[in-house]
């Protein structure tokens, strides 16, 4: 009876590891208007933050493009906005 409860907990243990599906990381569409005023979609998982730069394909341009984002300063002194600089990626040469 110990055996077959073993080996019971065996099976079970194992069925359970390995029937767990891994949590797929949502991709989401992210617009942006760049600092010409052109529209570009990029799809990804994370958020654009500040002060970083990020190689993304365009599914607007359909070609992969590096978006910088940064703070441009307002006519008024404490506001400030973000600014997003686009350019063509050296990998769609």
């Amino acid at each position: 009876m110990k055996v077959l409860d073993s080996v019971m907990a065996t099976v079970l243990l194992t069925w359970i590891g390995c029937s767990q599906i891994p949590n797929q990381t949502e991709r989401k569409t992210i617009p942006i208007v760049d600092k010409r005023g052109e529209i570009h979609i990029y799809r990804s998982s994370n958020p654009l933050e500040l002060g970083n730069d990020y190689a993304l394909y365009c599914m607007e341009h359909h070609h992969w493009e590096t978006i910088s984002v940064r703070y441009q300063p307002a006519p008024l002194a404490k506001l400030r906005y973000e600014e997003y600089i686009v350019r063509r990626h050296p990998k769609s040469s």
